[in-house]
């Protein structure tokens, strides 16, 4: 759990603090999406949380410790860190970067050696990368190795700062796919800053929209897209919210079952709703067959299901 009390920073005597009497609870083991404009304060928010920023005022508790209690350096040993240019040692090879930090903390090299190759295979590469240097990688393998080095010591929090920002749109939705099912894996509380609200969207249990160094709506995904609490956070969602909420659910949660009348046009069951809208446009149709992964028929979903929700 992460607790945030009345927290300010403000970078300069007398300046206008960067983050505002923010006060924020979070959960053990959900991810956290901050989001909002430049300059409103989610990094500065999120970097106060593992001591790389200093607050001004306020308390920061992370697993019922205060974090201005102990020593800083090995508290971030103990707090997986993912950043937007990944941030990879070049002189060492994946599984040297991969075992900087439990290599820190005094784990025996088997130990290390058998981390690292659990690690390679959780974000989908092949274990005869570890003995490759980062310049032989792709920007989207460098960014899994990333996550990999983050989750080595097995940290209880894991904080993001756009960790996907420098990865193309495709590559981009394909990781944030896989690092969610990362996550069912492997139990982390997540904090993660980013400007892309469809990325918040899809990431985050919760979201907290900034402004001004403040938190202005802090709810589930659902909730901010549903009810904004204002006019700022309407905008800032954007116009076709009720498509961006499409995409939080997944076909077979909408299905009907498998009539005479199933359409010729299929989806995936894992498919989300507003994939399944914007298919159903494309053919011109008002109905879908919905497969599982073998291709087998397992239901259809409609246009008016989806239009109902």
């Amino acid at each position: 759990m992460i607790e945030m009390e009345h927290v300010s920073k403000r970078f300069a005597t007398g300046g206008t603090p960067a983050v505002d009497d923010l006060s924020l609870s979070i959960p053990e083991g959900i991810t956290v999406a901050l989001v909002g404009p430049s300059g409103c304060g989610k990094t500065t928010t999120m970097r106060m949380i593992n001591r790389l920023i200093e607050p001004s005022d306020g308390r920061i508790i992370v697993n019922g410790e205060d974090v201005r209690s102990v020593d800083p350096v090995i508290f971030r040993r103990h707090i997986g860190y993912v950043i937007q240019q990944v941030g990879l040692f070049s002189h060492m090879t994946i599984a040297q970067n991969i075992g900087a930090v439990p290599k820190l903390l005094g784990w025996p090299a088997d130990k290390i050696k058998a981390r690292n190759e659990e690690l390679i295979t959780l974000v989908g590469l092949d274990p005869a990368m570890l003995s490759r240097y980062p310049r032989q990688l792709s920007g989207g393998q460098r960014q899994r190795v990333g996550v990999a080095r983050a989750l080595a010591a097995d940290p209880p929090v894991l904080l993001m700062d756009e960790p996907f920002g420098a990865i193309d749109p495709i590559a981009r939705t394909r990781l944030q796919n896989e690092f969610r099912q990362i996550l069912r894996n492997v139990r982390k509380t997540v904090v993660m800053v980013t400007h892309d609200i469809d990325e918040a969207v899809r990431m985050g249990d919760r979201i907290a929209i900034m402004r001004g160094g403040k938190i202005v709506q802090y709810d589930t995904p659902d909730e901010i897209l549903l009810r904004p609490v204002n006019a700022f956070v309407e905008d800032f969602v954007g116009a076709d919210r009720a498509l961006r909420r499409l995409s939080l659910y997944e076909v077979g949660k909408l299905m009907e079952p498998l009539g005479e009348d199933a359409g010729a046009h299929r989806i995936a069951v894992d498919a989300d709703l507003r994939n399944a809208l914007s298919a159903m446009i494309a053919v011109n149709t008002d109905r879908l067959t919905v497969v599982d992964a073998t291709g087998a028929p397992v239901g259809i979903v409609t246009r008016d299901a989806i239009t109902a929700l």
